[in-house]
Formats: C-alpha cells, sequence, structure tokens
C-alpha cells in the first residue's frame, strides 16, 4: 500500500504547481465584434488569435482609458445552474478590476470621454469549465498520457480542461473611431496546479493572462519601454 500512498503525495505536491493556459486553434468571433469582425486578421505567434490595429492611431497621444464594464457573451451551457453562473460572474468582475488596476499604472482610469482617452469594450464569451476531478485522474492513470497527447492533437486541448475567449474593441472616446479590435481564445493546460482543483480554474488562469497581455500591447503600441511580455499561463505547445 507504500506505492499508492507515495503516488498520491507527488500527485498532491504537483497541484501546488503553476498551471499554465495556451492558445486555442481558432477563435470564432461572436455578435460582440458586430461590423468590426469582418477587419480582424490571423495575429502574429505572439498576438491575439485575431486582431486589427487601425494605422491611423496616436497611440502615445492617449494618457487616460474608459473601461466599460466587462460584459459575458455566449454562454453556450443552458443547464448551468445560479450557484456555476454565480461562480464564472465572480471570475469575470475580478478580471474587470484587475484589468483597471494594472492600466491604471499607464493610464488615468477616468469615466468621461474626452480627447485623448481610449475606450476600452471587452466581452468574455463562452467560458466552459473542466472536468477537475477527471483532470487530476488522466495525470495519475499511468496510461493516459498518450491517450491525451493523441486527444490534444485532434481537438486542440487536453482532455478535460477548461477554455475561455476574449473579444475586445479599443476606442478614440471622443470620436468613437476604432483603434484596435480582436479576439482570442485559451485553453487549460496540460500541467497540474491548484486551478486543477476548482472547474474555473483554467478560466480564471486566461483571464490573469490577458489582464497582462492588454497591458503589453498597449505599451508594444504607444513605444513605450520597458514592456513586460505577459507569462501568466503562457506555454508553448509542441503540437502546434
Amino acid at each position: 500500500m507504500r506505492k499508492p500512498t507515495l503516488l498520491l503525495a507527488a500527485t498532491l505536491l504537483m497541484l501546488t504547481a503553476c498551471v499554465s493556459t495556451q492558445h486555442a486553434r481558432k477563435v470564432e468571433p461572436s455578435g460582440f465584434l458586430g461590423d468590426s469582425a469582418s477587419l480582424l486578421k490571423k495575429g502574429s505567434k505572439d498576438d491575439f488569435l485575431l486582431v486589427y490595429r487601425s494605422g491611423d492611431a496616436r497611440w502615445a497621444s492617449y494618457d487616460a482609458v474608459v473601461v466599460d464594464p466587462i460584459t459575458m457573451w455566449a454562454i453556450q451551457d443552458s443547464k448551468l445552474s445560479p450557484e456555476v453562473l454565480g461562480d464564472y460572474q465572480r471570475l469575470v468582475d475580478q478580471f474587470d478590476q484587475t484589468l483597471r488596476s494594472k492600466l491604471s499604472k499607464d493610464y488615468r482610469v477616468t469615466d468621461t470621454a474626452a480627447p485623448g482617452v481610449l475606450r476600452l469594450q471587452i466581452a468574455i464569451v463562452n467560458g466552459k469549465q473542466a472536468a477537475a476531478p477527471l483532470k487530476v485522474a488522466k495525470v495519475i492513470a499511468p496510461y493516459a498520457g498518450p491517450a491525451d497527447t493523441l486527444w490534444t492533437f485532434i481537438t486542440g486541448k487536453p482532455a478535460f480542461t477548461g477554455e475561455v475567449s476574449i473579444e475586445f474593441m479599443v476606442r478614440d472616446s471622443s470620436s468613437g473611431a476604432l483603434l484596435a479590435a480582436g479576439a482570442d481564445r485559451r485553453v487549460g493546460g496540460g500541467q497540474l496546479g491548484k486551478a486543477t482543483l476548482t472547474g474555473w480554474g483554467d478560466v480564471q488562469n486566461a483571464l490573469a493572462y490577458w489582464s497582462d497581455a492588454a497591458v503589453y500591447r498597449l505599451c508594444l503600441d504607444r513605444k513605450g519601454t520597458p514592456c513586460t511580455k505577459p507569462k501568466a499561463g503562457l506555454i508553448e505547445n509542441p503540437l502546434w
């Protein structure tokens, strides 16, 4: 009986490690972007999956930002209980607060549209929970590795992981001109960590990544320095 005990102890130790997320293979924009969706092109390796940036935007001229309340779109599973939906909403609300806090280091966060003020509109789309117990089981099972690799190759995500999309538009708050738009989707990584024990952990990791990514991309656009590349949840997938 000692070997199973040691295996369980080792597994629990791994559960304290960092959990990562990775890009999905593709993203399908919802209705949130409206006509802006037609402008999107495939992003580069370190960018959002689909993105548009206006060539006329003078990013360095903006020193403040209005962040519209972040909304949830297209919840695919109508059978989710009010309690589970409440947990999802709390994650989105937390993301809203985190994003505002991180943006405030570079911009004045305001509620008033004016020249020199960006307007950021964001939707969190089609968040799906992970099957947490099965996620743990597949790592413990000695035969699960090759099967999970094959599943990832076929479906584009490790088995039983969560996933979520984000869509955004950045406008000049005064004129309403579209400066940038994008859509991205991230799925749970194959590693174990604290988030493995919760259904929404993979979604939470993706939201953490995007809060850093927003700050990073705006820094690059205005040619700021230094621009810190987001690392929260970022891994390379050797299959793609």
